[in-house]
């Protein structure tokens, strides 16, 4: 009698746990940046059921047919997701993944660079890294991103990265420049803040006040001053670190109407009684209501719904067919989803809350803004704000605390305990 075999699953199974799988990686991106949802809230709705499915899709043999067409998907995340699965099996499936990325371009690499990132093992980043030629500047960029996700010093890709003529490229290589040693990181931070291109010099601006170069803040406050294109980016820098004068600097821009949003944004980071009477002021007009509540609940902890300061809204009816845009794209901003706050209730329950808070002293979610405070909105708050709590918690300990916030919750959850012991927090 022949030896029992296990049976091979269904295609049509593989097929289905793949399609779950896009379809979560999809919506665990967006939970990313939740208004609501917490890093335990985004494990127990989404990502626990994502892995349960790409193991699903490991169940069917990652080289199978299912996966190896998802790779030439137009979905990114079905292409991320079969890249995740490639790249963290055997070796043969490694080298397969391996030559459809030297292949790929524009947003396939992309994706198939984040599902590298989340979950490709050792052995596959080392293939990819030799798949990758350095000398192409999209290439070049997109090890550097993953030296920055993983948290590994760049190497030649950099230097290529810088010397090209794609202004993206030079971004990607500034962020990961933050990795690079003291002796040759800051000379180039320095010179990229010097950068004819906005988004070039910003990238800088925010790797010099990662690594505490002292003339980052200023050049952050001459970008904003300027209304230019990365002023709204250099508001919320302004407002986390930033003293009283930076903060005018943001005030200012709430009579600019292109930077109204980056600056209500900016003034959740500024997080005084005085912010907070901006944001209820601001609650009086439509098109900036919503985002002024988000802030105000940033400062202060309140929720609008729990708390009963929303304005119940009714949906709109959908319009006769004959009248509808079929082209129209129907899935709105995320602001634009944020609750409506109802400026008289929040007015009233700011005069309760008004009492503990004192004058010039920033808070975050209630609390007055310790360095345990905002590790604790890192660790327990909503999503939204959680790259920028962050960004400023890196900035003041020159690096001793960093989270990688773009990675799944098992990795978020290393760095944070080792982030909190090595910054002292907690």
């Amino acid at each position: 009698m022949p030896p029992l075999s296990a049976a091979a699953p269904f295609p049509d199974l593989v097929e289905e746990s793949l399609d779950e799988a896009t379809f979560l990686w999809r919506r665990w991106e967006g939970e990313l940046s939740s208004l609501t949802r917490n890093i335990s809230d985004v494990w127990s709705w989404t990502e626990d059921r994502l892995h349960g499915a790409l193991d699903g899709v490991h169940l069917g043999g990652a080289v199978g047919d299912a996966v190896m067409n998802g790779l030439l998907s137009a979905e990114p995340e079905r292409i991320a997701a079969c890249t995740a699965v490639l790249a963290s099996s055997e070796p043969g499936a490694v080298k397969l993944v391996t030559q459809a990325l030297a292949a790929a371009d524009g947003g396939r690499l992309r994706a198939m660079m984040r599902g590298l990132e989340l979950l490709g093992s050792k052995a596959a980043l080392r293939a990819a890294a030799q798949a990758l030629d350095a000398d192409a500047p999209a290439r070049a960029a997109a090890l550097c991103r993953l030296a920055w996700f993983r948290r590994t010093t760049p190497g030649a890709e950099l230097q290529a990265a810088l010397r090209s003529d794609d202004p993206d490229a030079q971004a990607d290589a500034i962020r990961a420049a933050v990795l690079l040693p003291e002796s040759t990181g800051d000379a180039l931070v320095a010179a990229a803040q010097r950068s004819p291109v906005p988004h070039v010099r910003q990238a800088a601006i925010e790797a010099g006040l990662s690594r505490g170069l002292p003339q980052s803040l200023a050049a952050a406050r001459e970008a904003a001053e300027r209304h230019g294109p990365a002023a709204g980016s250099s508001l919320r820098l302004l407002a986390m670190l930033g003293g009283a004068a930076e903060h005018d600097v943001v005030y200012a821009a709430l009579r600019v109407p292109a930077l109204q949003r980056d600056a209500i944004w900016a003034l959740g980071h500024i997080a005084t009684p005085r912010a907070v009477e901006a944001c209820l002021a601001g609650m009086k007009y439509g098109n900036v209501a919503r985002a002024c509540g988000e802030s105000y609940c940033h400062i202060t902890g309140a929720d609008l719904e729990r708390d009963g300061l929303a304005v119940r809204e009714v949906l709109a009816d959908a319009p006769p067919f004959e009248e509808d845009d079929l082209d129209a794209d129907l899935v709105p901003p995320a602001g634009d989803l944020w609750p409506l706050p109802d400026a008289d209730a929040v007015r009233r329950d700011w005069t309760t809350r008004a009492p503990q808070f004192a004058a010039d002293v920033r808070h975050v979610r209630g609390r007055p803004g310790t360095r345990d405070a905002f590790i604790a909105a890192v660790e327990q708050g909503p999503m939204l704000r959680r790259h920028d709590l962050v960004f400023e918690l890196r900035a003041r300990t020159r690096g001793q605390y960093d989270v990688e916030t773009r990675a799944f919750t098992s990795r978020q959850r290393q760095m944070m305990a080792a982030a909190r012991a090595a910054a002292g927090g907690g």
